[in-house]
């Protein structure tokens, strides 16, 4: 009969083991068979997802890590001594510790040298041109990836087996490792066979002590299930593959229209990251029109713009300048004025490259000019959100015609004289505001010129400052917020050291400025000689003579449509150099290393050969956004536990005080039940007994506590009589200090035993 006033636990936790001294002989093959399961689970899932990808890793060292880790603890756990059990789990934690600190940059570049994998078959899967790319701090991606499966693999075989010890459920542990097999599976890739029999394997073992409802014993019952699991499982997956081959089973399996619905937000993903499901804290991309913004993060969305038809004339980028920057006032540039002095159209600048063309031509513009070119570009808004007018550089003045909006969207005709050869004789009248350095980032001006020691000629420092942000900046789309009101420029110069184009664009043209030389902020849009290799369209019927005339560096060509989407937005800095006028200078580290391939235009465009040609894109490497993350996830789980102690603490105060506030006769039942649990968990045989004097005698027999007469009197009235005449704070006293002695005995006698 029931003896309390609330109800006992009486069952022990299903993986709970009895002790030694009543189970028997020690049983290594119960713990090896353990070991094997929790091996085959982390080791299938693991390995399963690594190969789908094809990333190489050491397999020999994982094997031998992970499963000597599976087998001590649960050769451990098969001695039943818990405190054993949760002494070996703390040292593993302060190993794993140890080990994320000590292999921080290793561990950092494994994890990334995956995702960049991931990225890299998401792109093919989904025909994405561009994405995330991440820098690796060490490039030997085999013994790198090898430690982070090692890193991973530990805290899998550790969470294993805590599940396994406290419910052998097969929804839970499907739900840790069937998750690393998600993403293979969207993107059609498949694990290697064995990694997929050694999961169903694990699945199959699982399911049965799960079915049998398995509650003592459980590691002994898989010393028989976990053979005839691997047999079983063996033997349907070769009647499966016999019956249905992969082709078969791919021509059954419908498309999925939730995976259909899904893929343009994989997209996003496998450009930009996680971060492209929390669109909060970004902006989109496009010209802005000279305002910085504080943002996190700039996301693409990667539709199409603008659409452009020219022939390429040169292997540099081309520039579409559509604003220019004149004042900076802390979070925008003011616009230049097109008029002297500001200048924004370059008119002297124009005018000269006109003059060379046309005296090497003999004015006749026939195409015999061997210093200068003239080209026609057209230009054609696909967004009609797009509200400013994008010119190629130097555009004759009133060169850029628009077209009558008889169909379609509105489209330029631009007459350009590209820049294909240096010019001289330009003198212009320069505004005092391309000199000025505000007050709000002078410090942080003068202080990187300082420290770089910029000097020599306009073109020896231009080349000093792209080197310096190369060497010393990182590009991302995702700078991070700063909070409060730091003045944009020197946030980024002297804390962040970290941007996207706009950032660089807008610290170089201070660092210009203040060196002496006249300088200011531009956007619109670039695109690359390559990415006309990849992505630009042969116009049919059009005549090079009727776009291109004159000099070209890379010879005839032809012309040529590319669509541009927002992710070509761009920001740069123009410089003014004495007798050659208003040139460009890219000083954002993503652009310096293009431009400079001289494949032959022809040979590359129509053999298609542009993938061999075309160098990674750096552009899109956005792997600084998550620097440090992984390899401070030691910190974290340091002021994770600070926190989970923190809350236990809590928990006990907040229970001792509502137990303070309970009346002295249900604190007694609570603390004598706390008793009870306490022994029922230990010894069976207690669980047996069903009066209240059994268990008192069992207490005084079995583990020699003194409870005389009056207690076992009181206790007797506290749960059976109307009234009791006696202090229940002292007996509650009592039975606290009697549960006490129970634990420091049952410590000591395990140590003994031991």
């Amino acid at each position: 009969m029931r003896i309390f006033g609330r109800k006992r636990r009486t069952e022990i936790p299903e993986l709970t083991l009895v002790q030694v001294q009543e189970s028997g002989k020690y049983n290594f093959f119960a713990a090896l068979a353990k070991a094997l399961l929790l091996f085959m689970l982390i080791y299938g899932a693991l390995g399963g997802f690594l190969s789908a990808f094809e990333i190489e890793f050491n397999n020999g060292l994982c094997i031998l890590v992970l499963f000597g880790l599976a087998l001590l603890l649960s050769v451990v756990y098969e001695t039943e001594k818990r405190w054993l059990s949760n002494l070996v789990i703390i040292l593993l934690f302060i190993i794993y510790l140890y080990i994320a600190v000590s292999n921080y940059w290793v561990i950092n570049s494994g994890y990334y040298a995956i995702l960049n994998r991931f990225y890299e078959v998401a792109r093919q899967y989904l025909n994405v041109d561009s994405g995330m790319e991440y820098s690796l701090a060490m490039e030997e991606t085999y013994a790198t990836v090898t430690m982070f499966a090692l890193f991973l693999g530990m805290v899998g075989v550790i969470l294993m087996n805590i599940m396994l010890q406290n419910k052998c459920s097969l929804l839970k542990v499907a739900a840790l490792t069937l998750s690393f097999y998600v993403i293979p599976f969207y993107f059609d890739r498949s694990p290697d066979l064995i990694y997929i029999l050694f999961l169903l394997t694990g699945y199959l073992a699982v399911a049965i002590l799960q079915g049998g409802d398995v509650r003592e014993k459980l590691t002994r019952q898989m010393s028989y299930v976990l053979p005839f699991a691997a047999v079983l499982v063996v033997l349907i997956v070769r009647i499966i593959s016999f019956v249905l081959p992969e082709n078969g089973y791919k021509s059954i399996i419908p498309k999925n229209a939730v995976k259909e619905a899904s893929e343009e937000n994989m997209t996003r993903f496998a450009q930009y990251g996680l971060m492209s499901m929390l669109r909060q804290g970004s902006v989109g991309a496009g010209v802005s029109g000279g305002r910085l913004n504080k943002n996190s993060a700039v996301m693409p969305s990667y539709e199409t713009v603008l659409k452009v038809r020219y022939t390429p004339y040169d292997y540099k980028p081309v520039y579409l300048k559509a604003f220019t920057g004149k004042e900076y006032r802390g979070d925008l540039w003011t616009q230049a004025d097109d008029e002297l002095p500001d200048d924004g159209l370059m008119l002297s600048s124009v005018e000269s490259r006109m003059k060379n063309y046309e005296d090497a031509a003999g004015g006749k513009g026939d195409g015999s000019s061997s210093v200068q070119g003239k080209g026609i570009m057209e230009i054609e808004k696909v967004d009609d959100s797009e509200r400013y007018e994008y010119q190629p550089y130097y555009t004759a003045f009133g060169g850029s015609v628009k077209l009558p909006e008889e169909q379609g969207s509105p489209t330029y005709i631009c007459l350009y004289f590209p820049d294909v050869s240096p010019v001289s004789g330009v003198v212009d009248e320069i505004s005092d505001a391309y000199l000025e350095v505000p007050v709000s980032c002078r410090n942080a001006v003068q202080r990187v010129c300082d420290e770089a020691g910029f000097t020599g000629t306009e073109g020896e420092i231009a080349a000093q400052i792209v080197s310096y942000f190369d060497d010393n900046y990182s590009y991302t789309l995702r700078p991070g917020f700063y909070y409060g009101n730091p003045d944009y420029i020197s946030h980024f110069l002297l804390e962040s050291k970290r941007g996207y184009c706009a950032h660089f664009a807008s610290a170089g043209t201070m660092l210009f400025r203040q060196m002496g030389i006249p300088a200011r902020y531009v956007e619109g849009y670039a695109f690359s000689y390559y990415n006309i290799l990849e992505n630009g369209e042969l116009v049919e019927g059009a005549e090079y003579s009727d776009y291109y005339d004159g000099y070209s560096p890379i010879g005839e060509t032809a012309l040529i449509e590319i669509e541009i989407p927002d992710a070509y937005a761009h920001a740069w800095v123009e410089i003014y150099v004495e007798d050659q006028g208003w040139i460009v200078v890219d000083p954002t580290p993503a652009q310096n290393s293009q431009g400079d391939d001289t494949t032959s235009f022809w040979q590359a465009f129509m053999s298609g050969s542009g993938e061999s040609t075309v160098p990674e894109m750096s552009e899109n490497n956005l792997g600084t956004y998550l620097e440090g993350a992984l390899g401070g996830m030691s910190y974290v789980l340091l002021a994770a536990a600070v926190v989970f102690l923190i809350g236990l603490c809590t928990v006990y105060v907040i229970r001792a005080y509502k137990e303070s506030r309970l009346p002295g006769r249900e604190r007694v039942r609570l603390e004598y039940g706390r008793i009870q649990n306490y022994l029922g968990r230990k010894y069976r045989d207690y669980r047996k007994l069903r009066t209240l004097r059994e268990q008192l005698d069992w207490m005084r027999g079995v583990r020699h506590l003194v409870i005389d007469e009056e207690t076992e009197a009181a206790l007797y009235q506290v749960y059976f009589a109307e009234r009791v005449n006696f202090d229940c704070e002292e007996l509650y006293r009592q039975l606290r200090r009697m549960r006490r002695r129970l634990s420091s005995c049952n410590i000591v006698y395990y140590i003994l035993k031991s």
